[in-house]
């Protein structure tokens, strides 16, 4: 076991994970090459990057900023910001993967794929978004809660002035 931490630098665990991953990965990209035209693929992927680097890191990078000044400017503590951003973020992927049934573009194609017609997705995206900030909420009411036990448990001052 040493040895293999000395040459590799990790254990045994972190180079089955790393093996893991290339083998997924690799699986992925075979089936991608085998189920479709590769040039699709590349077309797809190069769009992702596309409008990930010049529409969506711009946007979701002033997001940030704005909401990092409301916070300054509300004096709340830097960790609540998590607690928007993960639920936010959250909806937002959702939005993106599903927002042709969420927006209800094109029922027409959805009943000739599926036979049924399409459900309530947009009240369904909406539920979900708001069990994520609800969530979100107590997750932060609990670990603020306990911070500030903690602090009272260890302020000198609180404890004379509770003698």
């Amino acid at each position: 076991m040493g040895e293999l931490r000395e040459r590799y630098g990790d254990g045994p665990l972190h180079l089955i994970a790393v093996v893991a991953s290339f083998a997924i990965a690799g699986y992925a990209f075979l089936q991608i090459f085998q189920q479709s035209s590769p040039l699709n693929f590349i077309i797809y992927f190069a769009g992702a990057i596309i409008a990930h680097d010049l529409i969506a890191f711009p946007i979701y990078s002033l997001l940030e900023r704005i909401a990092g000044r409301a916070g300054a400017t509300v004096k709340l503590s830097g960790s609540l910001i998590n607690y928007v951003r993960v639920p936010a973020l959250l909806c937002a992927f959702a939005f993106i993967v599903w927002f042709p049934l969420i927006l209800e573009l094109d029922p027409g194609n959805y009943e000739a794929s599926t036979a049924t017609t399409p459900p309530d997705y947009l009240g369904r995206w909406l539920l979900m978004c708001a069990v994520l900030f609800v969530g979100s909420g107590i997750v932060y009411a609990i670990n603020s809660r306990r911070a500030r036990d903690r602090d009272r448990a260890t302020d000198p001052q609180d404890a004379r002035s509770q003698r």
